[in-house]
């Protein structure tokens, strides 16, 4: 799963990217992608930064960012680096806002703070997480699901 397949962010500036720059950041973003893919994360998350500095003023004004910061935040959760995953990935669902929230992005952050051991927060996202998208989005994730179910009634 990955995060690029996000929505529209509320707050996404209404202009376009130029040509160059689209192409520029899709291009990091495979290498970030393939890197994830080989289980090379840290240098996922260099293609995915480089990516980002494409990204004009302000960054979190642009759908690109949004993406972008998941995309980082989901590699920081494989290198089992939870501050920095949650960190990226809070500010990707407060760029896309939780009318628009993503049910990956929802499962990382909720992931991330069951990991740091804050269970209100891992509850409440791993919750909306599976509102979403429901127990499907757990096939793989089962940790998580139980701790979800031994919080609320599913």
């Amino acid at each position: 799963m990955t995060a690029n397949a996000v929505n529209t962010p509320k707050s996404a500036v209404l202009e376009e990217l130029t040509s160059e720059q689209q192409k520029e950041i899709n291009q990091y973003a495979q290498k970030g992608n393939d890197e994830m893919d080989n289980a090379n994360y840290v240098h996922a998350i260099d293609w995915f930064s480089k990516a980002l500095e494409v990204v004009p003023e302000p960054k979190d004004k642009w759908e690109a960012t949004g993406w972008l910061t998941a995309s980082i935040g989901d590699a920081y959760f494989s290198l089992m680096d939870y501050e920095e995953g949650a960190g990226n990935l809070q500010r990707s669902y407060q760029i896309y806002g939780p009318e628009e929230a993503n049910p990956f992005i929802l499962l990382r952050l909720g992931q991330c703070y069951f990991h740091l051991g804050n269970e209100q927060k891992a509850k409440e996202y791993l919750l909306g997480a599976y509102m979403l998208e429901g127990k499907e989005l757990f096939e793989d994730e089962q940790l998580y699901f139980d701790f979800l179910q031994s919080k609320v009634l599913l």
